[in-house]
Formats: C-alpha cells, sequence, structure tokens
C-alpha cells in the first residue's frame, strides 16, 4: 500500500499553534514533559508539543490535555500572525505574542467577593 506524504509544514509557517505555556503555567504544573507523558501522550510527541515544534495533534492527544488540564480546546491553541475579520471566531484565542498575565497580577484586581465566587478562597 503506498502511503501518500504529508506536507512539509513547519511549526513556523502554521498560524494556528499549540500553545501550552499559559494553561500549564495557570494550572502550575511544574513538571510539564511528566505530567503530559502520564496523560499517555508519548515523550517525542510531548517534547514537540513543549517545544512548539508540534505540527499536527490527533483527537486522543487533544482529548487526554483537555480532560487532565481541564480546559477547552481553545484554551490550549494560541493565534501567530494571523488577523481574521472582525467578529471571527478565531479573535477568541489569545494571540501567541500576547504577553501572559501573572497570576499575582491577575488576583491582585480581583475583590474578596470576586474570589470567593471564583471559588479561591
Amino acid at each position: 500500500m503506498l502511503r501518500k506524504k504529508r506536507g512539509n509544514l513547519r511549526p513556523s509557517q502554521s498560524s494556528l499553534v499549540l500553545h501550552l505555556t499559559p494553561i500549564l503555567t495557570l494550572r502550575q504544573i511544574t513538571f510539564p514533559y511528566a505530567f503530559i507523558t502520564k496523560a499517555g501522550i508519548s515523550g517525542n510527541s510531548a517534547q514537540k508539543m513543549l517545544n512548539g515544534e508540534a505540527v499536527q495533534i490527533n483527537f486522543r492527544q487533544l482529548t487526554a490535555l483537555c480532560v487532565v488540564l481541564n480546559c477547552t480546546p481553545n484554551d490550549l491553541f494560541a493565534r501567530r500572525d494571523l488577523q481574521p475579520a472582525e467578529g471571527h471566531q478565531l479573535n477568541k484565542l489569545q494571540d501567541l505574542h500576547a504577553p501572559l498575565v501573572d497570576p499575582k497580577d491577575f488576583y491582585k484586581e480581583k475583590s474578596l467577593e470576586e474570589l470567593k465566587a471564583m471559588g479561591e478562597l
């Protein structure tokens, strides 16, 4: 059986990228490689995901990440050099080049009532 060759897409050419840093930081995961491999993702795939070299992700991997990180697929992806039209759903994805919000800064602006409502107190 002849297999069709996949394209030569490089990570730097993709406009939608897997961006795990924000969610891993938010979840305070100190050993992301071990965390991801424990979720059932191969070491090679985990390394590519963490280094920003992943050019594809299958549904099993996507589901595993969403389950263990308690998030949606939108929380895992970011836009790179992509400017969709105003109102487009892709605008809901974070911009890859936008700075991360430090959790300390996020919480310092919240009132006690807001923190209680979020279940943080």
